[in-house]
């Protein structure tokens, strides 16, 4: 006959139940407070606050944010599942935000404006006669800091871009290269600050200075390029382009090669020369696929869907806005998709599909409310308008 369970084999077992359901709620608990993984997106590098110390001796003064932005989105290897946006497209974005926003960034707004779904906010300080560079990762849901040492700011980069790496793509094993920024010419930050405030003259001289200095410095052609455009200037923006695009392909920079060859064919079509618009624009998509810079190619896939509608070609022209949208889509970038759905939205009104162009532009204007892009939300609420107009009288 088996024995009754004693006083001391009850509280043996009492006990055993009690670590068992401390043990299932510790477990609950953490695992509902470990953070979820990162969903795949775009990951945006904010410019680096270059913190100047007392003396300024001590600090070495060809850095400025631009270029260490640069130097660390250059530096970064994330790994397929999360494209960088790149220097000039991150500077057009913060563009977008206030200049109390500037100051401060309001990271939430950085997001909605850009789509990205981690932004990356840090600053460099000479502390103990060594740098330190403070970096903070945000996504939706955290905020997660940590700083890197070393000897001097372009160590202090390359350190913090591993540590990224490292998180977010362990199994690279690519070492960080060494990059000389195009942005640490000040003459070249001054023509970007004045050109976005409108002074296209003294960006241009600015530009100018740069380019007499360094002929080799692509992104300065550009941008000259863009104001010559702008001004209608095509004879120089003929030969301004043309020695760009030949140190491009000296170069082999694929990304600038794309982008430089949709300021070609946008003058091409300035100057009725649609057929080798689309030509110029065939060659930009694919040096922008070498790279897997999406929103080059998104631009490009517009651009081309433009021109074919301008000719006549409908159904072509629907199927670049459409790629385009994808590209886009690919970064989740919402100024572009909201470019592209209102064209393709605008091409199915003048083929009189009036519910489908409806429906794109419905999908357009949820993409970009409430995100703080005023100008586009308003330009996609006229479209809408126009539509509902037409649908009524139809």
């Amino acid at each position: 006959m088996p024995q009754a369970p004693t006083s001391h084999t009850y509280k043996y077992l009492t006990g055993v139940v009690i670590l068992l359901l401390i043990g299932i709620g510790a477990y609950a608990y953490l695992s509902n407070i470990k953070p979820k993984p990162l969903a795949s997106g775009a990951v945006l590098v904010l410019p680096v606050k270059i913190v100047t110390p007392k003396s300024t001796t001590d600090v070495d003064t060809q850095w400025n944010a631009y270029a260490a932005m640069d130097v660390l989105i250059q530096q970064l290897t994330l790994g397929v599942s999360y494209p960088l946006l790149q220097t000039e497209d991150v500077i057009n974005i913060t563009s977008r935000l206030a200049q109390t926003d500037n100051l401060t960034p309001n990271i939430n707004k950085i997001m909605a404006i850009s789509g990205a779904v981690l932004v990356i906010e840090s600053s460099v300080s000479f502390i103990n006669n060594q740098y330190q560079l403070s970096y903070t990762l945000h996504s939706q849901s955290q905020s997660d800091t940590s700083s890197v040492n070393a000897a001097n700011i372009n160590q202090v980069l390359s350190s913090t871009a591993a540590a990224i790496s490292q998180t977010f793509n362990p199994k690279h094993n690519k070492p960080v290269t060494d990059y000389q920024s195009r942005l640490h010419s000040s003459p070249l930050v001054q023509a970007i600050t004045l050109s976005q405030q409108g002074d296209l003259l003294g960006a241009e001289q600015h530009l100018l200075t740069v380019i007499g200095h360094s002929p080799t410095n692509l992104l300065a052609s550009r941008l000259l390029g863009n104001i010559q455009l702008q001004q209608r200037q095509f004879e120089r923006l003929s030969l301004t382009l043309t020695n760009a695009i030949d140190e491009a392909l000296r170069q082999n920079d694929q990304r600038e090669l794309a982008r430089l060859r949709i300021l070609l064919a946008q003058s091409y079509i300035e100057t009725d020369n649609i057929e080798q618009a689309l030509g110029v624009l065939n060659i930009a998509k694919g040096n922008a696929a070498k790279v897997k810079d999406w929103l080059t190619l998104g631009y490009a896939s517009q651009l081309s869907g433009v021109i074919n509608q301008r000719i006549g070609r409908n159904n072509d022209a629907r199927d670049q806005f459409k790629k385009a949208i994808e590209y886009h889509q690919m970064m989740g970038y919402p100024i572009g998709q909201n470019q592209a759905l209102n064209d393709l939205a605008e091409l199915e009104v003048v083929e009189f599909n009036y519910p489908q162009a409806y429906r794109l532009i419905n999908r357009s204007y949820e993409l970009v409310a409430h995100r703080g892009l005023d100008d586009l939300e308003n330009t996609t609420f006229k479209i809408m308008s126009n539509i509902e107009n037409k649908m009524q009288h139809r």
